[in-house]
């Protein structure tokens, strides 16, 4: 059997393909990214490495050759270009005759969902159904590495956590579970035609979030309830635009744009994201990380980062 990986130079894509060593033969495993340059290291440990580029569909036909299980890692742009970028990919697999697509989504995904990444999410799950392959969404929740990592060293710093997301709650959930159930499935059986909602042992609110950030960052942390207005205007004050203009990289300080954030803000206080699951047990045999195992994980990179700001203001 012959598994491949997308995106496999990126975080998720990498670290599935080292966990997939520890049970596949290097012969059984391809790889795929459109820097295959960056995968030396694997191509050293016999792993069959292959250039395919999302925006060139030209080079997918043959990234996708001869593939019994895929997992479809999705790419981090937002709007019309990845819509393009998927729609590429998922033709491409059909006429590879690709037996079995792993995608990796996101809780909540469909169509009428207000955040945009998630009505994008279940677009492509609607593209991979018309295919007639036989499919696995894997729907993971928001990280709680992207928390900890991102969120609670700026809120540590400022002294505030401000959000339109109310008392809005969301499963968060480790990104090293979320890799777990993508290998669990690629290796396993009985998994096709499948939805696995991957969320974390609880629901939280954002306010739970900032008392738990105060907690491990020794410092105060103040809630700040606010109106999608505030949260625009505040993106505003940074630079960050509005849409994306284009198929360019986006111009600002954060790689998305305002536009996604807030729409994701909405979903989450609206309850779209409100899902608790035990599929990660199920796929994995013990229970999700904690987002608070997550933050003892973190704390020492936590207050480095805070310490370093502090310095640099």
């Amino acid at each position: 059997m012959k598994i491949l990986v997308t995106g496999a130079s990126g975080q998720f894509g990498r670290r599935a393909a080292d966990l997939l060593l520890e049970v596949l033969e290097p012969g059984e495993l391809v790889l795929v990214s459109r820097r295959p340059e960056s995968l030396a290291d694997f191509a050293r440990r016999g792993v069959e490495v292959r250039a395919g580029d999302f925006d060139q569909p030209h080079t997918l036909d043959s990234a996708f050759a001869g593939i019994d299980r895929l997992l479809l890692i999705s790419t981090d742009s937002v709007g019309a270009k990845r819509r393009r970028q998927h729609g590429n990919a998922i033709a491409a697999l059909k006429r590879a005759g690709v037996g079995h697509i792993i995608y990796t989504s996101f809780i909540g995904a469909s169509v009428d969902n207000p955040a945009i990444s998630a009505s994008e999410h279940g677009a492509t799950e609607a593209l991979l159904r018309a295919t007639g392959i036989p499919c696995t969404f894997l729907r993971d929740s928001q990280y709680s590495e992207a928390i900890a990592q991102f969120v609670a060293p700026d809120a540590l710093l400022t002294g505030r956590w401000m959000t339109a997301t109310g008392e809005g709650q969301i499963g968060l959930v480790s990104r090293e579970d979320c890799v777990a159930c993508a290998v669990a499935v690629l290796t396993g059986s009985g998994h096709e035609n499948k939805v696995y909602n991957l969320t974390g042992p609880q629901l939280l609110s954002y306010r739970q979030c900032a008392q738990l950030t105060a907690e491990y960052g020794g410092r105060p942390v103040e809630y700040i309830p606010c109106s999608e207005e505030q949260k625009y205007a505040f993106f505003d004050a940074l630079g960050v635009p509005r849409r994306i203009e284009g198929d360019g990289p986006i111009a600002g300080p954060i790689p998305w744009p305002s536009e996604e954030m807030v729409s994701f803000e909405r979903a989450l206080r609206e309850g779209y994201f409100a899902v608790l699951s035990d599929d990660v047990k199920t796929l994995i045999g013990r229970p999700p990380i904690s987002l608070r195992q997550i933050f003892e994980q973190y704390s020492a990179t936590i207050q480095a980062a805070v310490a370093a700001q502090s310095v640099a203001h």
